[in-house]
């Protein structure tokens, strides 16, 4: 077999990318389930932070807590990772989910931009199970997955599901396609650098508009700053026109996922983090066709800021919504983490 996934059979694509998956999955549980793990605390007349400066009962409760977190969730997460590989590169290879007209890569990179979609999944499972147990997003996978999204696409220079740049508006059909800046094909390892970090920005600077605003509205932020690292990171992978889409469809997936994953968490408060990731593997899975109705307005500037007006409304409902949530039900106290839980 080659690396070009094209040519592998289907069946081999679902199985090994299921195994591959489960694992990731498996490991992804672990990361997580280290970075919240409340750490050893040195005691008075203490000479460490190993398990003797503690008390016998609070190294039990801490086995049994890592222990419950590496055994049933453990498969669930690998279960679910494994499944996520396999659909996700089933659909961009027979699918073709991440192909556009002008984005033409060589077919190693094509594989290769699959490889790096995973390894973005990867820290999406990891970062969703973090916010989710502990209401955070650790610097570890956001800081450490935006270096290697930035890093990889540089170095590569093929990876993108959008140039930094293109004007499907100046597209005249039977005569010439949409502009395209002629310095990106001549120079692709700085376009790969550029379009990186032009997503991380947008990424950012959207999350952090919205943290401001729901300060506005509910008293209080309620996107940490993990969130804004977060999205910074998603960007770096998928560049600045997709991250605009996460930033519209992420209150959509709040809308839907909020009761639901209320009444499976028991939680009276519910993390943004988990929303952003959802609306991420949304576009991953069905870029090709939103891409289709978008393309015309990532050229135009006024649909832009159209496009922002909705997703910013989109948030405000939601807000709205944890408001009178939080109206009916009270405020939740503050978020704390337990060994026996």
């Amino acid at each position: 077999m080659t690396l070009h996934f094209a040519t592998w059979p289907p069946e081999a694509l679902a199985g090994i990318f299921l195994m591959l998956g489960a694992i990731t999955g498996c490991v992804a549980n672990l990361w997580a389930t280290a970075l919240t793990v409340t750490p050893p605390q040195r005691l008075p007349g203490g000479n460490g932070t190993d398990s003797q400066s503690f008390p016998a009962e609070l190294t039990a409760r801490r086995n049994r807590f890592l222990g419950k977190r590496i055994g049933l969730r453990g498969i669930v997460v690998g279960l679910f990772t494994g499944l996520l590989f396999a659909a996700y590169v089933l659909s961009a290879v027979r699918l073709q989910c991440q192909e556009v007209p002008e984005v033409r890569p060589d077919d190693l990179w094509k594989s290769v931009r699959i490889i790096f979609h995973l390894i973005l999944i990867s820290l999406l499972v990891a970062a969703t199970l973090t916010d989710l147990r502990k209401y955070t997003i650790p610097d570890q996978i956001t800081l450490g997955g935006l270096l290697v999204g930035i890093l990889v696409a540089t170095l590569s220079g093929q990876l993108q599901i959008e140039h930094v740049w293109v004007d499907w508006n100046q597209e005249v059909p039977g005569m010439r396609g949409p502009y395209i800046p002629d310095w990106l094909d001549a120079n692709r390892h700085w376009h790969g650098f550029a379009w990186s970090v032009a997503g991380a920005l947008v990424g950012a600077g959207l999350t952090w508009f919205v943290r401001g605003m729901s300060g506005v509205i509910l008293g209080r932020e309620s996107i940490g700053s993990g969130d804004i690292t977060f999205m910074a990171m998603i960007g770096s992978f998928v560049g600045w026109q997709p991250a605009v889409v996460v930033f519209v469809l992420a209150p959509i997936c709040g809308i839907v996922c909020t009761v639901p994953l209320r009444l499976v968490t028991k939680k009276a408060y519910l993390p943004y983090g988990p929303f952003l990731a959802a609306a991420t593997i949304v576009v991953l899975f069905s870029w090709k066709w939103v891409w289709q109705w978008s393309r015309l307005v990532f050229g135009h500037p006024q649909s832009l800021a159209l496009l922002g007006g909705v997703a910013a409304g989109g948030f405000i409902v939601l807000l709205l919504i944890l408001r009178i949530w939080h109206a009916r039900f009270g405020e939740p106290g503050p978020p704390e983490i337990r060994f026996d839980d």
